[in-house]
């Protein structure tokens, strides 16, 4: 059975990039375009793994990753940060609230498979 991966980006092209990378690589894929829309998927379907953006309108993945990481389905799955920033106030806040690792835009396939492998063991 395939692992269920749910990617949280509102950029339209950056949730087809990922999707596509991750439906080659044999994954099961949802996708949100804010964190208030991913955290209602996780009331529903319980995930193996989460990678968020860091900056999206209505709830940003800081605040989308403390959520999840308070519901029951979700409190162990680990998340995986996407972002082009390097604020270092930012990704230690992210860090507080669960973030198991970060991931540069723009994704390469290489740093993907890097992660899922350390992440996932797959």
């Amino acid at each position: 059975m395939a692992k269920k991966i749910l990617i949280v980006d509102d950029s339209p092209s950056v949730l087809a990039v990922l999707e596509d990378m991750l439906d080659e690589l044999g994954y099961e894929v949802a996708t949100a375009s804010d964190g208030k829309k991913a955290c209602l998927l996780l009331e529903t379907t319980r995930y193996d793994l989460i990678i968020t953006d860091l900056t999206m309108p209505v709830m940003d993945g800081i605040a989308f990753a403390q959520t999840a990481k308070q519901m029951p389905n979700c409190k162990f799955v680990p998340i995986v940060m996407l972002s082009s920033e390097e604020d270092e106030t930012k990704i230690a806040e992210a860090k507080k609230v669960g973030i198991s690792t970060f991931l540069r835009k723009p994704v390469k396939e290489v740093q993907l498979r890097t992660i899922l492998r350390v992440v996932l063991g797959s």
